[in-house]
């Protein structure tokens, strides 16, 4: 089912890990990158992003030529890592501190969903993201992610 941008800002977003992303400090309409939260597990998380609700961006980009933005694959895998790091305890703002994108294979309407699996470290209030990025598993990109949390005073947490 394809969703218009103002019904896909409203729906309740849920994984079946019972994660309301809505709770997670993200962007929201259009810039929501995660439509899913496959697995968390200690250090690794492996979400999924619906292409077929974004036909809107495929219009845009090329049209003649669409292909998903790296740059929003970007956005995603920094999404992952903030959502693993929301679940794991780690509170406040997300703040994007480094990215570097290696992009292996363009991303097309018909791939129809991307797998984004993450392996992260922790260091204090920094998280780093090794993510791969598969659709039909295809290697579409390899993206490492700095993220790191402030209070909502804009201070790094305390810890």
């Amino acid at each position: 089912m394809r969703l218009l941008p103002e019904q896909r800002e409203n729906r309740a977003i849920k994984s079946h890990l019972d994660i309301d992303l809505k709770e997670v400090y993200l962007p929201v309409g259009r810039m929501l990158q995660i439509d899913h939260v496959r697995s968390i597990e200690e250090g690794v998380i492996v979400c999924e992003q619906n292409l077929l609700d974004r036909q809107w961006l495929f219009d845009i980009h090329f049209p003649d030529d669409p292909i998903f933005p790296g740059s929003f694959m970007i956005e995603g895998a920094g999404q992952a890592v903030a959502i693993w790091m929301w679940k794991g305890g780690i509170r406040g703002k997300p703040r994007l501190l480094k990215a570097t994108a290696e992009f292996k294979s363009p991303v097309v309407p018909q791939d129809e969903l991307l797998t984004y699996t993450a392996k992260i470290q922790k260091r204090q209030n920094i998280c780093i993201g090794a993510v791969t990025v598969t659709v039909r598993q295809r290697l579409a990109a390899n993206i490492e992610i700095w993220l790191a949390v402030v209070s909502s005073n804009g201070q790094r947490p305390a810890g």
